[in-house]
Formats: C-alpha cells, structure tokens, sequence
C-alpha cells in the first residue's frame, strides 16, 4: 500500500506544480487579451487554480486542517477552466468544453479520492 501513496503523492505534487506554473504564467497575461465574459471567467479560473494550487503545496507540507477544502477548490479551478477554455478561447463546440470538464472532473476526481483512501489506509486504523 505504501507504494500506491508515493506514486499517487508524487503524481499530485507534479500536478500541483505544473498547475501553479501554468494557471499563473498562463493567466495573468490573459487579463490583457480578455474580451468576452467567458474569457473573463476562463481566465480567473485559470489564475483560481493557479494560485490555489500553491495554496495546496503548503497546506499539505504544513499539515493544515484545511487541506481537503483548498483540494477541492483547485480541482474546481481546473476543471471549470478545462471546461471554459475550449469554448470561449479555442472556439470549440459547447459539447467539447462540456466534454473536457467532465473528462477532467472525473480525473482529478479519482486522482483525490485514492489519495485521500491510500493516506487513511497508510495511516493505519
């Protein structure tokens, strides 16, 4: 079991570093370009989850009580951008962006259920 909760911690840490590096790099200079309401809300949601993500790191390295709360306003962060971008940036079709939110939903879903499953298993009864 404890191999489950270091593939899924280093999983999670890469993720969570990436979605800093991205959310913030990525969206702050999307304010400039925003025109539309939906770009607008695409992009705070990429700063959202950018930010959030940070949070995340250190909650998690400072064991905060808070931690399954800044969790799940990340994956909301994310996905509601996975969700937007598409759509309001690439000019998808509504079902993609549909698509893309449910599909990382459902990822990000799994990913934090098995790590929170794993921790509470590894932590014994």
């Amino acid at each position: 079991m404890k191999i489950v909760v270091v593939v899924l911690d280093v999983v999670l840490l890469l993720l969570l570093l990436a979605s800093a590096f991205f959310g913030l790099t990525g969206g702050l200079p999307l304010l400039r370009e925003a025109r539309t309401a939906g770009q607008w809300a695409a992009t705070g949601t990429e700063i959202v989850y950018g930010v959030t993500a940070v949070v995340v790191l250190v909650a998690w390295a400072t064991r905060r009580p808070w931690l399954t709360r800044a969790w799940l306003v990340w994956a909301a962060g994310l996905t509601a951008t996975s969700t937007l971008a598409p759509v309001v940036w690439g000019h998808a079709a509504p079902i993609t962006g549909a698509l893309s939110g449910a599909a990382a939903a459902a990822i990000l879903g799994l990913l934090l259920w098995g790590w929170h499953r794993a921790h509470r298993r590894a932590a014994g009864p």
